[in-house]
């Protein structure tokens, strides 16, 4: 990969928890999990099942000895804590390898941080391997809508946004914005951004406001990739106002105001059938042309 080259790769795609059924495996059966390249380092965003498939890919790539990648040392950004962006964290198999240095940037929500929610799912009560046991080497950052991140060639810091005019040299930017829709306590949408000014944002367990959220519209602003939540149809909302999620319909009119180039339709409700995704789709492309149903095989490069 080029020093700023920009990869995504989508994981799992589910909310609230993978499908009892299989009736709904063509688009995937995992809970929220990215896998985004920045050059030599890589990303990982959410730790939901499929996480676990991830890490199988990344002990592929380590036995190739092919990658280019620095795929010992990793980088974790959590939206939030709730147990479908957290289930496979236990499972993901590099936190079992020595070499493995694991940097956990998040914010901390109902001023709980990731440290805390980590260390209590992975305690006895919950799974035999306590986090403070495992052989892979975890380090934790703060973060906020007051900071980003920055990745340079070989190094990454966690800077205030006033500093952001005097930082040279980088070649992926990380920035959040605090959202307040989703019970209890909010969670945080992504923009990821490389030096060529090509950007993703991730807005998962999000729910739309009247006329669009406009603070999500200016961040999300002509970006080449919007990942927004519509787990509902607009029938299904009208029962599950204020669960903090959205339709299509939201989700679509985000994307035209925004004029993002692409919008993929992410946190699929577990009892979705592969048909009736397939129908969300269509009726979303009908308002927003370039509009995709998140699955576990999709890639964007840029």
């Amino acid at each position: 990969m080029g020093n700023d080259t920009f990869r995504l790769k989508i994981y799992g795609v589910r909310g609230s928890h993978p499908p009892t059924t299989g009736k709904a495996t063509q688009y995937g059966v995992n809970t929220a999990c990215l896998r985004i390249d920045i050059g030599r380092h890589l990303l990982i965003v959410d730790a939901g099942t499929g996480i676990i498939d991830l890490g199988k890919d990344l002990l592929s790539e380590i036995k190739s000895g092919k990658s280019k990648q620095n795929l010992f040392k990793l980088h974790l950004f959590f939206t939030h804590t709730h147990i479908d962006h957290l289930f496979g964290f236990p499972y993901f198999n590099m936190l079992y390898l020595p070499k493995t240095e694991m940097h956990i940037i998040s914010p901390p929500i109902l001023n709980i941080t990731a440290e805390e929610v980590l260390n209590t799912w992975m305690s006895p009560a919950f799974f035999p391997v306590a986090a403070s046991e495992l052989p892979g080497t975890l380090y934790y950052h703060d973060f906020g809508e007051n900071r980003q991140v920055y990745f340079f060639e070989n190094d990454f810091k966690v800077l205030p946004v006033t500093e952001a005019l005097t930082v040279k040299g980088w070649i992926g930017r990380i920035s959040c914005l605090r959202n307040y829709t989703h019970p209890k306590g909010g969670n945080y949408i992504y923009k990821f951004e490389n030096s060529r000014e090509r950007s993703i944002v991730f807005a998962t367990d999000v729910e739309g406001m009247l006329g669009g959220d406009q603070r999500l519209i200016d961040f999300a602003k002509n970006t080449d990739v919007l990942i927004h939540d519509a787990q509902y149809s607009p029938e299904e909302y009208l029962l599950s106002q204020g669960f903090g999620h959205s339709t299509y319909e939201m989700a679509c009119e985000v994307a035209q105001k925004a004029s993002v180039k692409k919008l993929i339709l992410f946190h699929h409700d577990p009892n979705h059938s592969d048909e009736e995704l397939q129908d969300l789709e269509d009726q979303a492309k009908k308002i927003f042309p370039h509009s995709y149903i998140a699955d576990e095989t999709m890639e964007f490069s840029f």
